[in-house]
């Protein structure tokens, strides 16, 4: 077998490798884009869930509601990632929706502890209800990072 025919054949078989290796790569990939598509509509239906529960819960209790729709906030804000670009371009609408932000709070506050009053509850009790629920649902989120995570570096 000549010198060329060697060649060749070296060619043609880092041809095939190469072509494999891409298939391989090709399958992991969309094995990891499906995982992480599931894990993604577990989070959500978690998360709509949630949104459920708290409207139902918010006539009855609403220090509750709030905690739990800040918490829900604080869950999907970490879950989206942030560029620099969009840090720059939203600093000052950030500023405006923080000052509005502590002025809706403010006014939950005080509506929430006037129908506290008018229950007779202790702003005490229901402070630990929230943290209760606003632990629950850091965990919920702790739980579901981590099986999304475990899910998508699983080989397919």
């Amino acid at each position: 077998m000549s010198i060329k025919d060697k060649a060749a054949e070296a060619g043609d078989k880092a041809k095939a490798t190469a072509e494999k290796a891409k298939q391989s790569a090709e399958r992991a990939y969309e094995g990891a884009r499906t995982r992480a598509i599931k894990a993604y509509d577990g989070a959500r239906d978690g998360a709509a869930t949630a949104r459920r529960k708290t409207g139902e819960g918010l006539e009855s209790n609403p220090l509750v509601a709030l905690g739990a729709g800040l918490g829900l906030g604080l869950i999907i804000g970490a879950l989206i990632p942030r560029s620099q670009r969009e840090k720059e371009a939203l600093r000052s609408v950030g500023r405006d929706i923080n000052n509005r932000a502590h002025g809706a709070f403010d006014a939950a506050k005080s509506a929430g502890e006037a129908q506290l009053k008018e229950r007779g509850i202790t702003p005490e009790a229901a402070e630990n209800v929230a943290r209760d629920v606003a632990r629950g649902i850091g965990e919920a989120a702790k739980s579901s990072a981590g099986a999304a995570t475990e899910a998508a570096k699983r080989k397919s």
